[in-house]
């Protein structure tokens, strides 16, 4: 059986996108007044995601965090209380995006999938602007519908004793 000469070209395309669509945005230092916006859209399937972590440990503890994907690495950062950092990237073509983060919080280190594609993409608490507020009993996701961080998860089976 013969392919036609058009579909392996068509194949390579749709590769080559999807592989750029993926990348996290460079630029990821956004302020951020008090609190997140909505932009009351429709979720465009492969448009740019927005995941904003706000350092809400209370106190005066500083967040130190490591977020990356498989294809991107923020390296080793901090927050001071209150204080925001975000990054943007597009979703990869077969719904296989994911971010993680490592924390690390006064009795241990932490880690959290921070954008997980069919957790943030799909049903009523799905999301384009993910705004989580990072609190030592877990993470917290700003609730589009309440108005409110109150889409609560538990950390990732992992607690490490050591510091970053």
């Amino acid at each position: 059986m013969d392919i036609p000469k058009q579909y392996p070209s068509l194949f390579i395309l749709i590769i080559f996108i999807t592989r750029n669509m993926s990348h996290a945005d460079p630029k990821h230092s956004v302020p951020v007044p008090n609190g997140p916006s909505t932009t009351g859209s429709v979720f465009p399937p492969f448009g740019k995601i927005t995941v904003e972590i706000i350092n809400d440990l209370g106190n005066t503890l500083t967040l130190k965090y490591h977020c990356k994907s498989k294809d991107d690495d923020f390296g080793k950062r901090s927050l001071q209380p209150g204080k925001s950092w975000s990054f943007k990237f597009r979703r990869q073509f077969f719904g296989r995006t994911l971010f993680s983060c490592s924390f690390v919080l006064p009795n241990g280190k932490y880690s959290f999938n921070i954008y997980e594609d069919h957790r943030e993409s799909a049903g009523d608490d799905w999301c384009q602007k993910c705004v989580w507020k990072i609190r030592q009993t877990g993470p917290c996701r700003f609730n589009d519908v309440t108005k409110q961080f109150d889409l609560c998860y538990s950390w990732n089976n992992s607690l490490y004793l050591t510091k970053i």
